[in-house]
């Protein structure tokens, strides 16, 4: 039997007189949809956006310990660095490693010009600033900051190259980075030291491993195509605090290469 309507009767304990409600069917059966949305929205977020919510922020903690870790290891290597360098320095005004005379048994005092430094005794500032040229070609696209809700930037400039397929560190850094990403491909970042970052992207083959040393001009990967790309290039990036830089602001290079085409919109946004 259909019901077009459903009367609820309210009846008071005193002998005042009672009320009487009217829904129709078509509203009950509404209310019964709304119900059913609503238990199964909570369900639904009880089971599946709950858990990614509790995995985000396991996630999100685990990203402030890297992060604090880095830090950690960027003083270490500077400190190191800054000894090693009043080391050399030392070493360098006495004009050789010597020898004590007399009763240690040893001789005169032996100099060698030729005596092999480490790595780090060379190491200097010049040397960490992201200045060289990770690859001599030309630039695809250039840095650009585009205006708009729905538009994207692109932080870095794009250089490819017929020749010269060999992408370098453009200065000498601690290697952060080296894996694969789904919009970058393989990619390298490498921390120079006093907030500088560099990244290089889309590569076909990445030759450095993560918490390794490079020096200036050291080859770190192949340029390719991978990730989200429409050919084989670099996709070079410079940050300093966490803020992106202009790569031809560093590299002279860049400030007199001319682009085959100026307009051409970055291969990788």
């Amino acid at each position: 039997m259909k019901y077009e309507k459903y009367t609820i009767l309210i009846l008071p304990d005193n002998e005042a007189a009672g009320r009487t409600i009217s829904i129709t069917a078509r509203m009950v059966n509404i209310l019964k949809l709304v119900a059913v949305l609503c238990i199964g929205a909570i369900l639904l977020f009880t089971v599946f956006y709950l858990p990614k919510a509790m995995d985000f922020q396991e996630i999100q903690r685990e990203n402030d310990y890297l992060l604090s870790e880095r830090q950690e290891v960027a003083t270490i290597l500077k400190n190191a660095k800054r000894i090693e360098e009043i080391n050399h320095f030392i070493e360098s005004t006495l004009g050789g490693h010597y020898d004590f005379p007399g009763e240690l048994g040893g001789s005169s005092a032996s100099q060698n010009d030729d005596w092999d430094l480490s790595p780090f005794e060379t190491m200097g500032l010049l040397e960490d600033l992201p200045t060289y040229l990770p690859i001599k070609g030309f630039v695809n696209a250039g840095f650009q900051v585009r205006e708009g809700l729905f538009s994207q930037d692109h932080l870095g400039i794009d250089l490819s190259s017929i020749e010269d397929r060999v992408v370098k560190s453009a200065g000498r850094g601690y290697v952060i980075f080296s894996d694969w990403t789904y919009r970058f491909g393989n990619t390298i970042i490498i921390d120079h030291g006093n907030g500088y970052l560099t990244v290089y992207s889309h590569n076909e083959q990445n030759l450095v491993s993560q918490r390794q040393v490079v020096d200036r001009a050291e080859p770190i990967a192949v340029m390719g195509n991978t990730g989200i790309s429409e050919g084989a290039h670099l996709h070079f990036e410079i940050w300093h605090e966490g803020v992106p830089l202009d790569p031809a602001t560093f590299i002279t290079e860049l400030r007199a290469e001319t682009t085959p085409t100026e307009d051409k919109k970055a291969t990788d946004g």
